[in-house]
């Protein structure tokens, strides 16, 4: 009789035990949405820093050409709000270039010009919207994939494989360009060439993404490939995002050192849309 009162209780205080390790286990904590992430930070209109590092190939080669970047965003709810950077040729001795976006309005540094400018005049106001700077101005780089947009953000997730990672997640996948045309606004241009991406085009991405402990970007890596064989043009696209939160001051160059990009070169003229990304 004793002896199995003993088991009994034994046996009751095990199973109580292990009720209350149960409940005393914490649960496993969620994972941070990143694209839910940005879009609070767009909505308090606050500001992120970058850096990123191009290399361009064409046809295959192994000889590459590119930039290297440094930039400050300043955001709103509907995406970068202002922009600011810098870039330097990679090889090259070439000096650095310089780019700042208020709004939709963009001026470029006057050395980028191959006319004289007149005395005084450092900077550009460009009235067309093309060209490097135009496009380095928009999101402060040449990354295929925009972070500052929650839907396309959510729709390169949902084509992802999820690792966590010290100190976060990493986030890995591809897509075609065909089902890129479907994710994306119609003004979306390819940052590689500045053409716009359509159902028939013939190219490539791959991407990984890092996000910090509060599903922030802290590193987005992309292979940006259009076309194949001889004619490819590769683009590799290495982010760093930092500072998310801080406050960005972006202001326009005086406009006694501005001038129109149409009074360097007359009347505008429209220029010729780009070729289609469907013609590689």
């Amino acid at each position: 009789m004793t002896r199995g009162f003993v088991t009994a209780a034994t046996v009751l205080g095990t199973v109580l035990l292990a009720s209350v390790t149960a409940v005393a286990r914490p649960a496993a904590a969620a994972v941070p949405d990143p694209a839910h992430a940005v879009k609070r930070r767009l909505a308090a209109g606050q500001g992120v820093r970058t850096s990123e590092t191009v290399r361009i190939s064409f046809g295959g080669t192994t000889t590459a050409s590119g930039y290297r970047s440094t930039g400050r965003v300043r955001l709103a709810r509907t995406g970068p709000a202002a922009v600011a950077v810098t870039w330097r040729d990679v090889p090259g001795r070439d000096p650095a270039h310089s780019a700042i976006r208020i709004g939709n309005v963009v001026y470029c540094d006057a050395g980028q010009y191959p006319i004289p400018v007149p005395d005084g005049r450092r900077w550009v106001a460009q009235t067309r919207r093309a060209g490097f700077c135009w496009t380095m101005a928009q999101r402060a780089g040449l990354q295929p994939i925009d972070v500052y947009d929650p839907a396309m953000l959510r729709a390169v997730l949902r084509r992802s494989t999820r690792t966590a990672v010290r100190g976060g997640h990493r986030y890995q996948g591809a897509l075609t360009y065909r089902e890129l045309s479907k994710i994306v606004p119609k003004s979306y241009r390819n940052p590689a060439t500045n053409a716009r991406v359509t159902a028939t085009s013939k190219g490539r991405i791959t991407w990984r993404l890092f996000t910090g402990r509060d599903g922030l970007p802290t590193r987005l890596v992309t292979t940006n490939t259009q076309g194949s064989g001889k004619s490819a043009v590769v683009m590799r696209v290495d982010t760093r995002y930092s500072a998310w939160g801080r406050r960005v001051t972006i202001t326009a160059p005086p406009a006694a050192e501005t001038i129109a990009q149409d009074d360097l070169y007359g009347p505008a003229v429209p220029d010729p849309e780009p070729a289609s990304a469907a013609a590689n």
